[in-house]
């Protein structure tokens, strides 16, 4: 391997820092991570809250052509909105009941979330920083900066929003057979003999002279800035190979498949698995878990349907997996876990021409730790159409002309979030509008 892809592979594993990394070094020493871990799942193409936990029956007027239309099918045919055990309201819809009766005792659902937009790169900026603007970084890099230095893969990323503004580096760890590479590099291919490229004696002389150039080129006081930097950086890398090798621990023998009992394509639970064996490994403190399928513009009910059934299948194995880990490992993921599912915005509350919804600004979020929240703990309130104004207490305001009213906003989101994860300190480096509203009191 050249010197070039070596370490492209590094800081594909988190070894080395990215671009997006530098503003802050990792630090060499061996730590280990004990704190909240941060998941976000991000359903990737603006979800249908009004299936699911914003459910909306009955019929509501299309503004586009004045008629009086279902606002989704499943009412059309007789359904009716639904409430969990733990008193969360949800859609008779995909496989919602399991979601809501499972684990709806660890929810708190926000509603009414305005997006202020209909495009993708907008909606999901705004979402997940608080800003249109570009720069805000996401609150799993925060928490990984916060909470994470020193850590080789405090940040693991699937796709989601993982803008990071220079205060951490992000790891993308998909393929657990090349991270086994990086942590043992001796090792052969396993599907070579069973052998190793070097013998004990010998691996241990390499590690001497390797040692001995590092202490030769630190030595010199004629080094660049530039250069003083990098050699930092390959003493971290080098200790951050050694606290890698803790994956090995917790690392499965069988991994989580990548499509579901149909057939689709399904990468989710792989995800969460890994994200959870760094997490157990005291490595991660926080990390971005993608579920696409939810941009549904035609044939609407079966493909947010199966996106949906896929979401609920996520969230249960998060959940299930964090337990039986903390059962066999003795770890504490359940107790640890902070969860925030959220999208780009939401869908219209009507059908198109070709059986799809179609995007509309209004989306929820819905936040999910062990011990859950009070019972029946919602905050916002929407009429399918627009977000419905709340006093500062979060009540709702029934005079549409009363200015001192506001609705929720992303920048509420994220400010319940920066508190909710521990990063406050950063608000006056990445301030958020927040007007009158403070969402915090809901957790």
């Amino acid at each position: 391997m050249q010197r070039r892809d070596l370490l492209k592979a590094m800081i594909a594993a988190g070894l080395l820092p990215t671009a997006a990394g530098f503003g802050r070094p990792a630090r060499a020493e061996s730590t280990r991570y004990e704190g909240p871990i941060y998941f976000t799942v991000f359903a990737e193409g603006g979800w249908d809250v009004t299936s699911l936990c914003d459910p909306k029956a009955g019929t509501r007027q299309n503004p586009n052509t004045g008629e009086s239309v279902w606002i989704n099918t499943w009412a059309e045919q007789g359904g009716t909105v639904q409430t969990s055990n733990s008193g969360l309201n949800y859609a008779p819809f995909a496989d919602n009941a399991r979601l809501f009766d499972t684990l709806g005792d660890r929810m708190l659902v926000i509603n009414g979330i305005d997006a202020q937009t209909n495009a993708h790169s907008a909606g999901v900026r705004h979402t997940f920083s608080g800003r249109f603007a570009d720069g805000y970084p996401a609150l799993t890099a925060l928490a990984a900066a916060q909470h994470g230095q020193g850590l080789p893969l405090a940040f693991l990323s699937n796709g989601g929003y993982r803008e990071t503004a220079g205060l951490t580096q992000f790891t993308l760890m998909q393929d657990p057979n090349a991270l086994r590479d990086l942590i043992d590099p001796n090792r052969f291919h396993p599907s070579w003999i069973d052998t190793r490229f070097h013998r004990a004696d010998s691996l241990d002389l390499i590690e001497q002279a390797r040692q001995a150039r590092m202490d030769r080129l630190q030595a010199r006081t004629a080094l660049t800035r530039r250069l003083t930097q990098a050699a930092g950086f390959l003493e971290s890398s080098r200790a951050g190979r050694d606290q890698l090798a803790a994956l090995n621990d917790y690392m499965p023998e069988e991994l989580a498949p990548t499509t579901d009992v149909d057939g689709n394509w399904h990468p989710l639970l792989r995800q969460i698995q890994l994200a959870l064996v760094s997490a157990a490994a005291g490595l991660t403190v926080s990390a971005d878990l993608v579920q696409w399928g939810f941009d549904t513009h035609a044939t609407h009910d079966v493909d947010q349907g199966r996106a949906l059934t896929q979401l609920t299948d996520g969230l249960v194995y998060l959940w299930e997996e964090a337990a039986r880990m903390d059962q066999q490992f003795g770890t504490n993921l359940v107790g640890r876990l902070r969860v925030v599912v959220a999208s780009d915005f939401g869908r219209t509350p009507w059908y198109n021409d070709g059986e799809g919804k179609d995007h509309w600004p209004l989306g929820s979020a819905i936040l999910m730790r062990d011990g859950g929240f009070s019972t029946n703990r919602v905050g916002g309130t929407t009429d399918a159409f627009e977000s419905l104004g709340l006093n500062s207490d979060l009540s709702l305001n029934p005079d549409p002309n009363d200015s001192s009213a506001g609705i929720i906003l992303p920048a509420h989101l994220q400010q319940l979030l920066r508190y909710w994860a521990g990063v406050e300190e950063f608000n006056a480096d990445f301030p958020l509008e927040t007007g009158g509203l403070d969402l915090r009191t809901l957790v």
